[in-house]
């Protein structure tokens, strides 16, 4: 019976391409939103992920870099470079700010360190250099491209005219971007002492346990409150996902119902569609068991090959997209399209079930008639 099923829908190629691609338009749409969303989340936590820093040391009280302020003591960074242990620590200024580029206010996140410190700046230069000077910006380069801007022209930061001397990758996203600029200016512009910092990035001593590490942090430098860096991460996307809770799941969740809703209705339309064929199984025998056989076959393969072939056009679509748009990162992870596996094993049953008392009723001789 299965592979009877496989041999009718093959016979009707036109009739099986508009089933299965209904399936995985479906599957595109659930796999692309949530992979949109997925993707704005990360670009937010990219700086932090990108900094080979293992553990961040920040104002005691505060977890995350979004919608926080932390000032460190203006001693807090030689308190922590005489700690046993720490390798090398960056002090790091942090605020939010608007890039004013012509008519338009871009959001973006502002970073500043000191030009001789080993990281803590642009983890990838596509030109320019990362040696600022008071007057000088480093921005994105799919901003820069966006607003027809290059090295040698300027933006205005916090009320100040800035000259771009270098243009990152990977630092502008969808709701926001990543602009670096003088440690000095920044500090200034913050009314703090240029020796400041918002956070510190620590690089501890090659095969040192980073909990023994936090805890002399800990005891050595009072008002603090030290993160690995993955836990920092993770805190600053939860509040992320906080401050768009609402929003983001009544998108997902419209996505989600509306491509169960299309999977559901294209099985069931299948599975009418070929009530004549059932029916001729009928005259020629075929029992109640066959019949479902046949029927859950049909549905399952047309689901299978939708399936495949939308979660194959979702990474295309997240890889044009990519490239025409840097700024929009669609992330599609293997656990996002292997937990729909189960669900669209259940739609599947359910909307060839529905049809089923239908086909089962039916004469045999209404099929020969027709």
């Amino acid at each position: 019976m299965i592979k009877l099923g496989w041999r009718n829908l093959i016979y009707e190629r036109t009739r099986l391409a508009i089933s299965v691609g209904g399936v995985a338009l479906a599957v595109v749409l659930i796999l692309v939103m949530s992979g949109v969303f997925a993707g704005t989340e990360e670009h937010a936590v990219a700086y932090i992920k990108n900094q080979p820093a293992p553990l961040w040391i920040m104002q005691s009280g505060v977890a995350n870099m979004h919608m926080s302020s932390s000032t460190l003591p203006f001693d807090a960074l030689e308190k922590v470079k005489s700690v046993p242990g720490v390798r090398e620590a960056v002090g790091l200024l942090y605020a939010n700010a608007g890039v004013d580029v012509g008519d338009t206010l871009v959001y973006s996140y502002i970073f500043a360190v000191e030009d001789d410190v080993p990281f803590g700046g642009p983890w990838e230069l596509a030109e320019g250099s990362t040696n600022l000077e008071r007057n000088e910006v480093i921005i994105d380069q799919g901003l820069a491209a966006r607003y027809g801007l290059g090295l040698g022209e300027k933006v205005n930061i916090l009320g100040s005219d800035l000259k771009i001397a270098g243009l990152s990758k990977g630092t502008f996203g969808i709701a926001t971007s990543i602009s670096f600029i003088n440690k000095e200016l920044l500090a200034n512009m913050m009314g703090l002492s240029s020796q400041a910092a918002s956070y510190i990035l620590i690089q501890p001593e090659v095969d040192l346990n980073i909990d023994i590490l936090s805890n002399r942090l800990l005891e050595t430098v009072p008002g603090i409150n030290v993160m690995t860096q993955a836990d920092f991460a993770a805190s600053d996307q939860e509040m992320i996902r906080q401050m768009g809770t609402d929003i983001i799941k009544a998108m997902n969740m419209v996505s989600y119902v509306v491509g169960l809703l299309v999977i559901g209705l294209t099985i069931y339309t299948a599975t009418l569609e070929r009530a004549r064929e059932y029916g001729m199984l009928k005259a020629i025998g075929a029992n109640f068991s066959s019949l479902v056989k046949v029927v859950f076959t049909q549905a399952y393969i047309n689901t299978g090959l939708g399936f495949i072939t939308g979660v194959v056009l979702s990474y295309v679509i997240a890889f044009i997209v990519s490239a025409l748009l840097p700024e929009m990162l669609i992330l599609i992870r293997v656990e996002n399209w292997l937990q729909q596996v189960p669900i669209l094993i259940g739609v599947t049953a359910l909307a060839a079930l529905l049809p089923l008392g239908r086909i089962v009723r039916l004469d045999p001789m209404v099929v020969f008639k027709a």
